[in-house]
């Protein structure tokens, strides 16, 4: 049976569509890499903003289609299925099965349930021990950096978010298995590895995230480490320290922000004020010049007003961060916040956004423009240029490289190469191989 498998949203949800694509592959099932030429298509959802679930829809309405011309098998995974479960089936009746975010080894068997004629298959389940999927399992994309799970789930409880919904509570992996697993992709290859986790830094598995950075850094062979995402409450002295310390820990940190205004965070249940979120960046001292800082925005949150939002661009200009991400806020079935009065008309939300935007190109234009003649170490994360003539590379400060060869030239996939920086914009750095 051929099979096809649409993701949506974040590192996560990438890693998981690795580890369904490789219990699929045990099964003897073929990968294809479009919806057309599937026997099954597998939709692998986001649900955190309710774009992303429109997006879903949207594709569960195209299939709905393709499944009246032809057999097809259609399942649904991911938060959205968690978060939806039986009421998938009855706004999409052409779904044959829905899979919840803790039961991914339950795949197999409800795919053969579905090919034997059973209707509306389901399994949301809650298993505590998800997150010691077997790594051998996972089929891995054609990529540069490996993807490693080392948390499920999230203990905080912000107003605005469907995580601990569709993710559950907090369980981590030990230390040894998270080592296993990086020792073998070194093996394997990889040279660079991601860590995941809904709040990656409140890591408990035998050791605190700090001691796993440094554990992880002593596997020969691996060259950068990342990890993603991290909750200010959870970022420490300790953590600090080896992130400016440690060579192997790529010079970047998304530490998300969502609002510069006491009063919206208190309202956001974010647990921390402006001034502890700038006390734990002060945690990195001199370092914090040479790593690349992101974070999240959201824009319109109920009852925002204007000298919030002004809250907001006063912090945003203060960090100056290298990047953001920045969205108006989306209410989210059964989150605290659709308790809240939400009365901002949409086109302020718009404007707002637009202006944080605006003034975010400025930021990283200027943080890009401070790279232009430097040598850099960069990796190469495509096996041959685009139709534009660049190589795609990437910085261990997360900035996106447009890397010019020269005609004929070939370049090593996944591995780092030396470049000058010749050019800046908004979007990305422009280079030339030393």
């Amino acid at each position: 049976m051929k099979f096809h498998i649409e993701t949506w949203g974040c590192q996560m949800n990438d890693h998981d569509g690795e580890k369904l694509s490789g219990l699929l592959s045990a099964e003897g099932f073929e990968a294809v890499d479009s919806a057309e030429e599937a026997e099954l298509v597998l939709l692998n959802t986001c649900s955190i903003r309710e774009k992303a679930v429109h997006k879903v829809y949207s594709e569960l309405g195209r299939l709905r289609e393709e499944k009246q011309r032809r057999p097809l098998l259609v399942g649904v995974t991911g938060c959205l299925a968690q978060q939806e479960q039986a009421a998938l089936f009855k706004r999409a009746p052409h779904v044959d099965f829905v899979l919840g975010t803790m039961a991914l080894k339950q795949l197999p068997w409800l795919v053969a349930e579905a090919r034997a004629g059973k209707a509306r298959v389901m399994d949301a389940g809650e298993y505590p021990d998800n997150h010691l999927f077997p790594a051998s399992v996972a089929r891995r994309r054609d990529t540069a950096k490996a993807l490693v799970t080392i948390t499920e789930g999230c203990d905080h409880a912000c107003t605005y978010c469907i995580v601990p919904t569709t993710r559950g509570a907090e369980r981590h992996r030990p230390f040894q298995d998270v080592l296993a697993e990086v020792r073998g992709l070194v093996e394997r290859g990889y040279r660079e590895v991601e860590l995941l986790g809904q709040n990656v830094n409140s890591y408990a598995g035998g050791c605190t995230f700090a001691d796993l950075l440094d554990r992880v850094s002593e596997v020969d062979g691996l060259e950068w480490i990342r990890f993603t995402t991290s909750h200010p409450m959870n970022f420490t002295r300790d953590l600090a320290q080896v992130l400016a310390t440690n060579p192997k820990i790529a010079p970047f940190l998304h530490l998300p922000l969502q609002s510069g205004s006491d009063r919206v965070l208190r309202r956001m249940r974010r647990e921390y004020t402006i001034a502890e979120y700038l006390e734990r960046l002060g945690y990195l001292g001199d370092h914090r010049a040479r790593i690349a800082l992101s974070t999240d925005l959201i824009v319109g949150f109920p009852g925002e007003t204007d000298e919030d939002f002004e809250a907001t661009m006063r912090v945003v200009d203060e960090v100056a961060f290298d990047t953001s991400f920045s969205f108006v806020y989306s209410p989210r079935p059964g989150t605290a916040s659709l308790r809240l009065k939400d009365d901002l008309p949409p086109a302020v939300k718009s404007e707002r956004l637009a202006r944080l935007q605006r003034r975010q190109a400025e930021l990283t234009l200027a943080s890009n423009r401070r790279f232009v003649g430097r040598e850099i170490p960069v990796r190469i994360e495509t096996h041959g240029p685009t139709e534009h003539g660049w190589w795609l590379a990437r910085s261990g400060d997360w900035k996106t490289i447009h890397l010019a060869a020269g005609p004929g030239r070939e370049l090593p996939f996944g591995e780092l190469v030396t470049v000058r920086i010749v050019q800046a914009s908004p979007h990305f750095l422009g280079a030339e191989l030393v």
